[in-house]
């Protein structure tokens, strides 16, 4: 079972290199951040031929997640569609099993904002979540970045110890010196400040470990600044995260950043500042 996740910034900006990300990956689940668009604006169509089915939280012009599931159903033409989209998406639903579908979570401080989608899907809880960017220490989206990880936290550290649970998204947060490209001249900054990545540690608490760590300690990216060539010279960050409980440790083979997509290509849209995570799971354990 492959799962991608991945900070899109604008789902209208880069459908054609979500498409292609798929067809080279042909990953059964994509968590999408910041797709920021309204539900209705989502291209379902596009992706139902491409052989997913779309779980929405939009939202126009901001924010934004969405889950993306690989059905059975085999990648139709898009000018063909044998079926009407009613039925295509029917068939794909029925075919992954997904279930306990949540928009948000309970006592949100930012309840009117598309931040957090979950369902229950191939074994596993999975919670796909776009953190609050918070600004800078001084603006008032601080503190209500550090409010709302901690409910965030409290929710997650409360959901049913069953099936295993795998949170992934974009976090906002670099969670040590090891995650930044410039530890001294970034230190303090937003980002990369002590509060953030204490109240990151509480999110965690006990029971969710940041699962990239488990397997190397060595220094990985998901994010560079458009600006003074911040990719070529790999300044970047890692605020994309994976977390899972003990359960889901067992079932992670393998976990990489796919660098590949952050690089333009002439023919397609400019890449997301963020590149996809991908986590590759074993699921004859579950």
């Amino acid at each position: 079972m492959r799962i991608i996740s991945w900070n899109i910034n604008s789902i209208r900006a880069r459908l054609p290199r979500l498409l292609a990300l798929v067809k080279r990956h042909r990953p059964d689940v994509v968590c999408l951040q910041e797709t920021k668009v309204a539900n209705k604006d989502f291209p379902e169509a596009q992706l139902s031929t491409a052989g997913y089915y779309s779980i929405l939280y939009g939202q126009t012009s901001y924010n934004g997640v969405a889950i993306l599931i690989r059905g059975q159903a085999k990648q139709r033409n898009l000018m063909t569609f044998p079926k009407n989209k009613i039925s295509i998406m029917a068939e794909m639903k029925n075919n992954l099993g997904f279930s306990e579908v949540l928009h948000g979570f309970p006592k949100d401080p930012s309840s009117n904002e598309a931040r957090v989608i979950s369902a229950r899907i191939g074994g596993l809880r999975l919670v796909n979540a776009y953190v609050i960017n918070g600004e800078s220490r001084i603006s008032d989206k601080f503190l209500l970045k550090g409010r709302w990880m901690e409910a965030f936290g409290n929710w997650l550290q409360n959901l049913p110890q069953t099936p295993p649970l795998l949170v992934v998204g974009d976090f906002n947060v670099a969670p040590d010196d090891c995650d930044v490209w410039d530890p001294k001249g970034l230190k303090d900054r937003i980002h990369c400040t002590p509060e953030e990545r204490a109240w990151l540690k509480k999110l965690q608490g006990k029971r969710l470990q940041d699962i990239l760590r488990t397997k190397t300690q060595e220094r990985v990216f998901t994010w560079w600044p458009y600006m003074r060539g911040g990719f070529n010279r790999d300044e970047g960050l890692r605020f994309d995260l994976v977390l899972g409980d003990k359960d889901t440790l067992g079932l992670v083979n393998r976990i990489w950043v796919d660098k590949e997509e952050r690089i333009p290509i002439e023919s397609l849209e400019p890449p997301s500042d963020h590149a996809p995570i991908v986590i590759d799971i074993n699921q004859t354990k579950f």
